[in-house]
């Protein structure tokens, strides 16, 4: 729901801190990144599909870094995620 609420260029970030947490997270950035698919038989071009909303700022989550795990072994297991709206 927080995705919803940004305006155009604004960035959602996401913390998680297990596995689980983190699958959720993917999965509905996975979803609102992906344009909705047209029937495959329909004759139109890329410029005329519709395009998805939202993008991913970074393709893959960013972790600690290993000084950063040295000074707080809880960062280990932390992964942020950011989507941005693009319309």
């Amino acid at each position: 729901e927080a995705c919803q609420l940004l305006d155009i260029h604004g960035r959602c970030a996401v913390i998680s801190f297990h596995s689980l947490e983190d699958r959720i997270v993917k999965n509905t950035f996975k979803d609102l990144t992906t344009a909705p698919s047209a029937l495959p038989k329909l004759p139109l071009l890329a410029s005329q599909m519709e395009q998805a909303s939202f993008s991913l700022v970074n393709k893959k989550p960013i972790v600690a870094s290993g000084i950063e795990i040295e000074n707080n072994h809880r960062a280990h297991s932390a992964k942020l995620r950011v989507i941005e709206r693009i319309k």
